[in-house]
């Protein structure tokens, strides 16, 4: 049962009826007021008046930070978990109640993952709502500003970072991730993020919910994580009908081999 999950560290529990929730001590408040009002986390920011809707599976949601987060983010990212893949048809948003749910995995991931170095954005809340054999979560983390994820990068018109750079940034996470221990199984490129800076990029890694740090010291494997985003980028391609020079692959891989 998701309710009797202790959360990760640095976060405190809270209860309300067949909700289970956890946050940072800051934003425990704002979490108390929104338990309260009988909504799920994910309503509230649907109906907050200053959000905007970000690119992700299903409704993702910007808006305003009613707390100090640990990075300060002036903004908050709020999302509702969705199966991918042939479970979806049939599941949808439900989870089977069995183990730590989607939050707590995620939590504890991102939490391990900053720990070695890897840019992750800060998890601030998250939520479980139990419904009989199943349950549906939400999580809450700290928005990136001016970030925008590989696949928009690429291939929009807007894109404020070239291919070339942009890649190049890509490859060099992936290395990191190996590096550091951190395996992630569904590496691709709607969940690596990519900010801007003065004369490059900072890519970023997101949904973590399925990603295992491995022992202290232990790279993660490298082919598995290099071999899934380039699949990634090749589907991304046949989406946009429009395709990477041999400039942007290169780029590509000497992010790979980055020290």
């Amino acid at each position: 049962m998701p309710v009797s999950v202790t959360p990760p560290g640095g976060f405190d529990p809270v209860t309300r009826g067949e909700t289970w929730a956890f946050a940072v001590p800051a934003a425990l408040p704002w979490l108390d007021d929104v338990l309260n009002s009988r909504r799920t986390l994910h309503a509230w920011a649907g109906e907050h008046p200053d959000r905007t809707t970000l690119q992700g599976r299903g409704d993702v949601y910007s808006v305003p930070a009613p707390a100090p987060g640990p990075d300060a983010s002036p903004r908050w990212v709020v999302r509702h978990y969705y199966r991918g893949g042939l479970l979806a048809r049939h599941l949808g948003d439900r989870y089977l109640a069995v183990g730590d749910p989607r939050p707590v995995l995620e939590a504890r991931a991102a939490t391990e993952a900053r720990k070695r170095g890897i840019p992750t954005p800060s998890v601030v809340a998250g939520a479980v709502y139990q419904g009989g054999m199943f349950y549906r979560a939400d999580l809450v983390t700290e928005e990136i500003p001016h970030a925008a994820d590989l696949a928009h990068v690429l291939f929009a018109d807007d894109a404020l970072v070239d291919p070339e750079t942009a890649l190049t940034a890509a490859g060099a996470l992936v290395r990191r991730l190996e590096v550091a221990g951190v395996f992630h199984p569904d590496l691709n490129a709607k969940n690596i993020l990519l900010q801007p800076l003065e004369g490059g990029a900072r890519a970023h890694l997101v949904d973590l919910d399925r990603c295992c740090p491995r022992v202290a010291g232990v790279p993660a494997p490298a082919y598995p994580m290099r071999r899934r985003l380039e699949r990634s980028l090749r589907k991304t391609e046949a989406r946009a009908g429009r395709f990477l020079p041999d400039g942007a692959w290169s780029a590509l891989h000497r992010g790979f081999e980055s020290s």
